[in-house]
């Protein structure tokens, strides 16, 4: 995705209790729906509110954060282990 893609894309957030676009997910009582309104077409990502908390947690942790090359850091288990 170029920079003038990313510009172009605008994500919102909204709860429902309305499961019927997500079936997979009828008995939560809300879900929260994230999706990018500059590109509807582009789908929506259903979350349960306990994987919505624990979104929001790795955000503040600063799970998502880029390093200095724009790029994800590594997950735990692709860093190198301690040899012994």
């Amino acid at each position: 995705m170029s920079k003038d893609e990313a510009a172009e894309s605008r994500v919102e957030v909204f709860v429902t209790t309305d499961t019927s676009a997500a079936p997979h997910k009828a008995g939560e009582d809300k879900l929260y729906v994230m999706f990018d309104a500059a590109k509807p077409e582009a789908g929506r990502l259903y979350f349960t509110e306990a994987e919505w908390d624990a979104f929001v947690l790795g955000v503040k942790d600063g799970e998502f954060d880029l390093d200095e090359d724009g790029n994800l850091p590594p997950l735990p288990q692709q860093q190198s282990q301690p040899q012994n």
